[in-house]
Parts: C-alpha cells; structure tokens; sequence
C-alpha cells in the first residue's frame, strides 16, 4: 500500500486528463491505427512494482513468448510514484501501453473516458473468478479491468511488542474499537518511551476510515457524491483523538511522519508498535520484516461481532486493456493468460494479492510461502463475514482523500475541534466531486 502522501501527490498527474476526451489518436472516436498503443507487433505492458514483482512479471512475460513465439511483449514498469504521472502523459499524447496495471482509485477516471477497453462481452474467461472479485472490476455496466488480486483491510499485530508489554492479543472475532483503544494505551504504558499500541489511524486514513464509516451505516462515497455525513466523519475524528490523548497511538507529529515511511522503517516494521493497519497481501513483506511472527486480525465492530466488522474484498491492482490498442486480440490473449493459467499463477504466487482465479488460488497454495499463506488463510476466513462492496472511487475521488487528510491532521495537530474540521472537510470534499 503507498503511503498516503505519494498517493496524494497522483491527482496532480490526473489533472491532464480533463481534455482526454478530445485529444490523440485513443481518446473516443479516434483511429486505432493512430501513434497509439503498438502497432509494430510488439505489446507494450506498464506496471508499477518493486523489485520482486518486476522479476516475477518479467518472467510470465518470457514463459507466455516461450508458449507464443509469435507474440513480443515489452515490460515498462515505473514506481508508484511516477507511474500515473506518466501514464497521463502517454494518454494525452495517444501513446497508451497496450496492457495497463491499474489500480481502484483511478478506474472509474480512465474507463469513463474512454481509455480502458470494457472486457465484459469479450472471449477473456472470468468464470472461476470469486464473483466478488469480479465486480472490484466493474464500472457502471461495463467490466473494465480484471482483479490481479484479492486484498482485505487488517490489522497486523506483532507478538513481540503485545508479550513485552504483558497484554493478550485480542480476539478478533469479538473485540471492539473501545477494547481497541484500551489494550493499545496498555501498551504504550508498559513498554519503553517510543512504543506504541496502535498506528495512529486518523492519519493513516483507508481502509480504517472506510471500515469505520461502514460500521456506521454510510459509505466513502455514494452512487452520486459522498456517502457520509459531516456528524460521521467527527465520531472519526473524534476516535482518532482519543487514540492521541490516550497515549495509544502516537502522536500526531510523528503519526503524520509515519505515513511516507516505506514498510521496513515503519514502528511496525522495527518493533516499535504492537498493531498496524494494512491490506492482507502486506502481511509478506511485515512478516519477512519481523522474523515471519505477524499475526493477521480482523479490524475491530461496535458491536463486538465478526460479522458487523462490514470488511470487503477489494483489486489490490487491475490488468486492464487499452480501448485503442492495434493489438486488441493479442492483448486479451495474454491478459487472459495471467489472470487464469496455473502457470502464470505459480510465478506470480500472491504478490498482488490473492489470485482471484479459485482453481489458480488452490493450484499455487503448495508453492506458497508460510507469509502468503497468511494473507490466503484470511481473504478465505472471512468469506461468508463480508459486507457489500464500497462504491468505485469516483473521478476526483483521489482529492476528497486529500481534503480528509488534510483536516485530520488539523485535528491532530490542534489547529481544529472535529466539529468544525469534519463539517470542512465534507464542505470540501464535495467541491471536490463536482
């Protein structure tokens, strides 16, 4: 999961996308023998990635050609930070990559524009995804992009930090935030100066707040707009600050400086904080980072009941096909490809998240480390516990995560009352959303 600041820092790259519709050879109505994606017999695929999953995509690239002769397919991977940046560029200059990893946020914005080609009536086989998985794809009716990866939100505890301090690890099927609040305060008290309970989860923002807002009843956003009240953002506000005040997390200057901190120089990461939000497949790189002894909760309920913690499966990341590419056949070959062949799934295990595929998820559980076995065990654990799945981020959605951030933070630091910043910010946020 990026920080929040590099993902805030996305929107500026997505500001050039106001005009797509009426510039280059792959906006709507353009030619698709244009400058566009390949015409040369080439695919081009762009990702962003770390060092492990440019190996692992690397290496479906070469055993699909071994397969394929006839089919050349040329890597561009970037890092997350100048990923969308870039991708905005090619779009306004009609030079798409034909294959496109894409993630939640920035769906609904490239499909409804016209860049995402809908996949819904096409020959790629989506018949053994987990239907919930399948609709993370889905924008309006059309189906836009395919899940490379089941995530849930979770709170990764560390043993370690819990046995120091002298407090039980929670039951995650029955505790509630306030337990939450007060195990972690516990912690922090019982443990050496620079020890905290919990992550400060105001200012890490998603998936707390949108799990919080779900156990209210409301949602992120709504068919049409947001889809919470100024009164259910300060109950968020309000917990974060009691997360402050209570020494539980910690507090708000090094809490701000925590969220651009890459996983291994986290408190987490370092064995200075018992629990931490994240999404389930962060579990491998937390767990190779603390000796493999994490161990993976559900977020706390209101009500103490597994079954009210309203979690959902969410695309870690999209293989998505350009609407204008030359090559459209070969690119959904190959899209097919990863997404329902064993083999492709046996090199790329769970570093995107779990295979959506069922029959790719149980083909690769004998090649799983014990780390990705953990993230497996959960999405699977909380099958029949999830709520229904949040509406897609809307265009602009991207900057309502901004304005969130940024009166929260003003909350911590106290420069505002949640009162006044939660009424702000939904001020805010809906300008945002047009």
């Amino acid at each position: 999961m990026p920080s929040r600041r590099t993902v805030l820092a996305a929107p500026l790259a997505l500001a050039s996308l106001g005009g797509l519709a009426a510039c280059g050879p792959n906006a709507p109505g353009g030619s698709s023998g244009g400058s566009g994606a390949s015409d040369s017999g080439t695919l081009r695929f762009a990702w962003w990635g770390n060092a492990v999953r440019d190996k692992a995509t690397r290496k479906t690239i070469s055993t699909y050609h071994s397969a394929h002769p006839e089919v050349s397919i040329s890597d561009e991977p970037t890092d997350w930070s100048g990923y969308w940046d870039k991708l905005a560029t090619q779009v306004a200059g009609g030079d798409v990559p034909d294959l496109i990893q894409m993630d939640e946020s920035y769906l609904s914005e490239y499909s409804s524009r016209g860049i995402l080609l809908n996949l819904k009536d096409t020959d790629v086989d989506t018949s053994e995804f987990d239907p919930s998985a399948l609709d993370a794809g889905m924008v309006d009716d059309g189906l836009f992009a395919l899940n490379a990866g089941v995530n849930a939100p979770v709170l990764l505890a560390n043993p370690d930090v819990f046995d120091a301090a002298g407090v039980d690890l929670p039951d995650d099927g029955s505790w509630t935030w306030d337990e939450l609040v007060d195990m972690s305060a516990a912690i922090t008290k019982a443990t050496p100066d620079g020890t905290f309970g919990v992550q400060q989860l105001g200012a890490a923002g998603d998936p707390a707040l949108s799990v919080y807002l779900r156990q209210l009843g409301a949602e992120k956003f709504a068919d049409e707009g947001l889809g919470f009240t100024a009164a259910q953002l300060q109950q968020w506000m309000e917990f974060a600050l009691e997360l402050q005040n209570t020494g539980a997390a910690p507090g708000a200057s090094v809490a701000v400086e925590e969220t651009g901190k890459s996983v291994d120089q986290t408190l987490f990461a370092t064995g200075k904080c018992g629990l931490q939000l994240a999404w389930s497949n962060q579990v491998v790189s937390n767990d190779t980072a603390l000796g493999g002894t994490v161990k993976v909760l559900r977020m706390p309920s209101m009500t103490g009941k597994s079954a009210d913690v309203k979690l959902w499966y969410k695309a870690s990341m999209y293989f998505a096909v350009a609407a204008r590419s030359a090559q459209q056949g070969a690119a959904m070959a190959f899209v097919d490809w990863l997404v329902n062949s064993t083999d492709a799934g046996k090199i790329l295990l769970a570093e995107r998240g779990v295979p959506a595929n069922l029959t790719v998820r149980r083909a690769i559980e004998g090649d799983l480390t014990d780390s990705d076995l953990k993230a497996v065990d959960f999405i699977e654990a909380i099958a029949d516990e999830l709520g229904d799945a949040p509406v897609i981020t809307p265009p602009g959605g991207s900057a309502v995560n901004d304005a969130l951030g940024r009166h929260m933070e003003d909350v911590l630091f106290g420069r505002a009352k949640p009162s006044d910043a939660s009424s702000t910010a939904v001020t805010e946020a809906e300008g945002q959303l047009g």
